[in-house]
């Protein structure tokens, strides 16, 4: 739990009155434990009297972002299909997971956990196990008895679409030894308990997508990877094989490396559909 040293504290009551969860009893220094560990408290302490229950307090710098900038950053960002070989430092591995500490949760629970898959082996194997995966998929929902389920039950999946696909997906397999991976140096694999009431997946979408930003400050392509996800579903075999608890389920998984190429042009894209209320 986060406390607060009363010697340093000077009553504002800004930490009380910005406490989502009305846990602060001030008078006497209390948290209760309704904390949500949202860490506004130790956020927003002018003296750094409350102290987070894990790590140090530090002082915000001003960014220098501005909304030019971000714009411009995240018209940059494309997903990278095209690496060149070249590993991926150790050490700039650690960087993106130690900047996860700063994403938002979902739930406040923080549930994730998270895998990185870095040696070409370990790469290529994902790669393969989930191309097989997928292939079992597509020509198990191809069979006669079940897309004529499908025809009469889900009329708007398009058998006809996901066979030719199928077809597709099992040609290219065998001229492109890495149509999952991209021979990408490493791939970040976002897993936590099977849960019904749990926010894991939003959890997971939100730091892939917050990690893919910041690798590319630092030179790095990425590219979400819905393939490796629906692979290693719940109970996946997969998983024991790359260290992922028998009880986890990956929720999101990123291709990271540096890019072959770079794009020089914005590629206007549609923006959704908004209505205001």
């Amino acid at each position: 739990m986060p406390f607060i040293k009363l010697e340093k504290c000077t009553r504002c009551l800004k930490c009380v009155k910005d406490c989502p969860a009305q846990a602060i009893t001030i008078e006497t220094g209390e948290i209760a434990d309704t904390c949500i560990h949202c860490g506004h408290c130790v956020a927003i302490c002018p003296e750094m009297a409350v102290r987070p229950d894990f790590g140090d307090v530090f002082l915000l710098q001003p960014h220098e972002v501005t909304p030019k900038d971000f714009r411009n950053l995240s018209s940059g960002i494309r997903s990278c299909r095209s690496y060149l070989p070249k590993d991926v430092p150790d050490a700039v591995l650690l960087q993106l997971i130690d900047n996860m500490k700063h994403y938002p949760s979902a739930s406040n629970a923080r549930p994730l956990q998270v895998t990185i898959v870095r040696s070409k082996e370990k790469v290529k194997l994902l790669n393969d196990l989930t191309e097989e995966a997928l292939i079992r998929m597509f020509s198990f929902l191809c069979k006669p008895w079940v897309s004529t389920f499908i025809r009469i039950f889900a009329p708007s999946i398009n058998v006809n679409k996901i066979k030719r696909y199928r077809d597709s997906f099992i040609s290219r397999s065998e001229t492109n030894d890495s149509q999952i991976c991209h021979h990408a140096p490493a791939v970040v694999l976002f897993h936590g308990e099977v849960s019904k009431t749990g926010m894991a997946e939003a959890d997971a979408n939100i730091w892939a997508t917050y990690t893919s930003i910041y690798a590319n400050t630092l030179g790095l392509g990425t590219c979400f990877n819905g393939f490796i996800v629906k692979a290693m579903g719940k109970k996946s075999k997969l998983n024991p094989k790359f260290k992922v608890p028998v009880n986890h389920q990956v929720y999101a998984a990123l291709l990271v490396g540096y890019p072959k190429v770079k794009y020089r042009n914005e590629a206007s894209r549609t923006s959704p559909e908004v209505t205001l209320v």
